[in-house]
């Protein structure tokens, strides 16, 4: 099973999320390990997430990309944070529109 997912990976990746934040620019892949989506959907269960869990939660959603992006925004105000996990999150359309939510499922 590794070896097929490994060999199917690269076709069903979308193209990486450019941090241009660096330079070059560091490339955030779609999150797809097990890790990163266990995490990811150990912290976005539809409980409100500890305050204290936030950088897991980037971690997980930049995966090798992290060490790279975490040096340029870790003293910047916190505003930054959030539009650029919407941005990257919007980039791989990895959760649903709010305005889209009738549309789903128990929406």
């Amino acid at each position: 099973m590794r070896d097929e997912a490994r060999a199917t990976r690269k076709q069903k990746r979308k193209p990486p999320y450019m941090f241009d934040g660096t330079t070059p620019p560091t490339p955030i892949h779609e999150p797809d390990t097990v890790w990163q989506v266990l995490t990811l959907a150990a912290l976005l269960d539809g409980q409100d997430m500890p305050v204290g869990r936030i950088r897991e939660l980037f971690e997980a959603l930049c995966g090798d990309g992290f060490d790279a992006v975490w040096a340029v925004v870790r003293d910047e105000p916190a505003e930054v944070l959030w539009p650029l996990f919407d941005a990257i999150n919007r980039h791989f359309n990895a959760l649903p529109d709010p305005e889209q939510v009738g549309e789903l499922p128990g929406g």
